[in-house]
């Protein structure tokens, strides 16, 4: 039998840090988001109904969005956000489940959701194709899958250079967040019945993640 190695001190240390400081970063982006996306998330997170899976929910800035009453199972591996983000659920009159695992491998059923949310998510796992696959199976025929990344601007611009010259602390900063990851080909390759999605500059504000990915695919 192989053993896993044994995780040390320190290393349990700089992973809660980590999340401390990925959770601060998601917060103090929240309204900006919201500013640039929160009317388009309303149209398609609002027309949800029966269970929706999302995906990485960090603290609950999508909470706002859903209807009253909808059944959201959130796939959050990080246990610092769980506290704000059942406030946010509370807050809203959303029926929250939260389940600690990977979106590699997400604990639900074939067939399940109706809905399937992610946003900021495929940029910061380890397998983003894997995720995909995952959205796809658990996603009833029909449902729909709303998502939001940041995105790698184009090869040889300004943007993209600060990216890859950013990439090794950022992703250290964000918990494992990728500055210059094509989602928009992952997606695409996916499989799905429909995708329509748009690439947004949203502007200096955002620094080098002002290149972003919005869009809905369907099963």
């Amino acid at each position: 039998m192989t053993r896993r190695p044994r995780t040390t001190p320190e290393q349990l240390g700089k992973a809660r840090l980590r999340s401390w400081v990925e959770g601060k970063i998601l917060d103090l982006g929240a309204p900006q988001i919201h500013a640039q996306h929160g009317a388009r998330k309303a149209e398609v997170l609002g027309a949800m109904t029966g269970t929706v899976v999302e995906i990485g929910p960090g603290t609950g800035p999508n909470m706002r969005y859903y209807a009253p009453g909808v059944k959201v199972i959130a796939i959050e591996p990080n246990v610092n956000m769980h506290g704000p983000l059942r406030a946010a659920a509370a807050d809203h009159d959303v029926d929250l489940e939260i389940r600690t695992v990977q979106g590699e491998r997400i604990a639900v059923d074939d067939d399940t959701a109706d809905g399937v949310v992610g946003t900021l998510v495929l940029c910061g796992v380890d397998d983003p194709e894997a995720v995909v696959a995952e959205i796809r199976r658990v996603l009833k025929p029909g449902g729909t899958y709303f998502f939001l990344e940041h995105v790698a601007a184009e090869e040889g611009t300004g943007i993209r250079r600060v990216q890859d010259l950013v990439h090794r602390p950022h992703r250290w900063l964000a918990n494992g967040c990728e500055t210059n990851r094509d989602t928009a080909a992952v997606i695409d390759a996916a499989g799905f019945a429909a995708v329509d999605h748009d690439t947004i500059d949203v502007g200096r504000a955002a620094a080098y993640t002002r290149i972003q990915l919005v869009g809905t695919a369907t099963e």
